[in-house]
């Protein structure tokens, strides 16, 4: 059995693999331990689905192209190159990936913010939402080889970033007809992420006012469009460049937040919050009685950590840091809500003929290579992406 090092020598070493398939910007003492990479099934809260390869692993077993990373930290730590194929389980369909598309909380995982409750083990192969043609299923699954589909990975087994994937059939839905794979890779985590904010969380209705912060993001642009489709008027927020671009969406009234306040435009009976920070405070107090603040960008509150897994005392604690938002919501009699998107292939399917429908469209600004993930996760980092980034195996 040949070891890491013969394995790294075999492709000509660290000059040679730096130049095979994206492999550039990976640290050269990362190199050894990502051409012994495997990726195994996981899902527990082990986290990553990449382990190293152990003893009876075989340097000749099939491979292929992914994106990940060797560590916490900045873009440094993104790399590109070859992997061990993924062994679907008795509940997985083997999916050839033909897009996925990428989130911005991927930023914050990347840099360590979720390890306590969604630790990674490197490389962890990046990614939740994917697009693509299903290789293999399981029999007597709703799925068969040939499907095309789309899905978003449960929480704790990114892996979207590659050639092939692994998803649990449970969340596959069929790819919506009237999209391209970029398109449907571009939708499941805004779309699911919306679905549940607007529907379970918001229970937002016809004829009701709505806030969309960052309209022109991917977030925003899927809510703006799901929004009008419940009945609802909205108003969004975006930069001087995105008014034409929300209206287009079918926002009711666009705020140029460089020159206005979106305060003058309420009150509100959602606020649905995808830049929080300073902004939570001034959203929830934008709230009509009764109103429904959502947040989205690091403030789970503690139903969430429940639904995903975390005890109650835990989950109390996790979320300790909203607790001031709670109360603040409250004394307005209003409600604070801050949730953690959920896989769920049923919803996807509702979603596709929602989309199929023509009432929502994909907005899709740009497309990557595996090897360019670190440039994609720069933009997304700006905060100003407009629509959704892809990458294309």
């Amino acid at each position: 059995m040949s070891s890491p090092n013969d394995r790294y020598r075999k492709y000509g070493g660290a000059a040679s693999l730096r130049k095979r398939r994206g492999v550039a910007e990976c640290p050269i003492a990362a190199i050894p331990a990502i051409a012994a990479t495997r990726i195994e099934r996981g899902g527990d809260a082990k986290g990553s689905i990449l382990r190293p390869i152990g003893p009876g692993g075989s340097a000749e077993e099939s491979s292929m192209r992914a994106a990940f990373i060797t560590g916490y930290g900045d873009n440094s730590v993104v790399c590109s190159g070859e992997i061990a194929d993924p062994t679907p389980g008795a509940d997985e369909a083997l999916i050839e990936v033909r897009a996925a598309g990428t989130n911005p909380v991927e930023i914050s995982m990347r840099e360590g913010h979720f390890k306590a409750t969604l630790p990674f083990s490197f490389p962890q192969v990046m990614g939740y939402d994917t697009a693509g043609i299903v290789a293999s299923a399981p029999a007597g699954s709703a799925f068969k080889a040939g499907d095309e589909v789309y899905a978003r990975l449960p929480n704790r087994r990114l892996g979207a970033y590659a050639e092939r994937a692994v998803v649990p059939v449970s969340l596959l839905a069929r790819k919506p007809r009237s999209l391209s794979f970029e398109e449907a890779a571009s939708l499941p985590t805004v779309a699911l992420t919306t679905w549940q904010a607007f529907i379970e969380r918001a229970q937002l209705k016809s004829g009701e006012r709505v806030l969309i912060q960052a309209g022109a993001g991917g977030v925003g642009a899927f809510a703006i469009q799901l929004a009008k489709h419940m009945g609802a008027f909205v108003v969004a927020t975006g930069g001087p460049g995105s008014q034409d671009f929300m209206a287009k969406l079918g926002a009711d009234r666009t705020i140029d937040y460089t020159r206005e306040k979106f305060e003058d435009a309420g009150p509100f009976d959602v606020v649905y919050d995808g830049v929080c920070g300073p902004l939570v405070e001034r959203g929830i107090d934008a709230l009509r009685e009764g109103g429904r603040y959502v947040g989205l960008v690091r403030v789970a509150d503690a139903q969430s950590f429940r639904e995903v897994g975390l005890p109650a005392p835990i989950a109390e604690q996790a979320a300790a840091g909203v607790r001031p938002f709670v109360e603040r919501a409250s004394a307005r009699k209003a409600s604070f809500h801050g949730p953690l998107t959920r896989p769920d292939g049923a919803q996807l399917a509702e979603i596709a003929q929602v989309v199929d429908s023509g009432a929502i469209r994909a907005t899709v600004s740009k497309t990557y290579r595996l090897d360019e993930l670190a440039s994609a996760y720069e933009v997304l980092a700006g905060g100003h992406a407009r629509g959704k980034l892809v990458i294309v195996p």
